[in-house]
């Protein structure tokens, strides 16, 4: 049988873009039209969705600051899975042809 907690975490980190949320957060944070732009093949209802489930996680935050709109950041929880998402952007280069 699976393990629940290993289940939850993918259920979050599985689904598409989260992923490569979190990585584009990883060098700095950014605000949403940054993200947007990072991220160009993303709709700004899918960067939405997917940034409120990682607010919601626990794994992203944001904060207003002036002047402008909130700015998106990673939690100690999040900057903890940088080096598997790295692992697993690896593993993926070594597979593609």
């Amino acid at each position: 049988m699976a393990d629940a907690d290993l289940a939850a975490a993918f259920e979050v980190l599985g689904r598409r873009w989260n992923g490569l949320i979190l990585h584009t957060l990883a060098t700095r944070p950014a605000r949403f039209g940054e993200l947007r732009t990072a991220i160009c093949s993303i709709s700004t209802k899918m960067l939405a969705d997917r940034l409120r489930e990682l607010l919601d996680a626990g794994l992203v935050t944001h904060d207003r600051l002036p002047p402008g709109p909130a700015s998106y950041t990673l939690t100690p929880d999040s900057r903890a899975l940088l080096p598997a998402l790295e692992q697993l952007r690896s593993w993926s280069r070594q597979r593609t042809p």
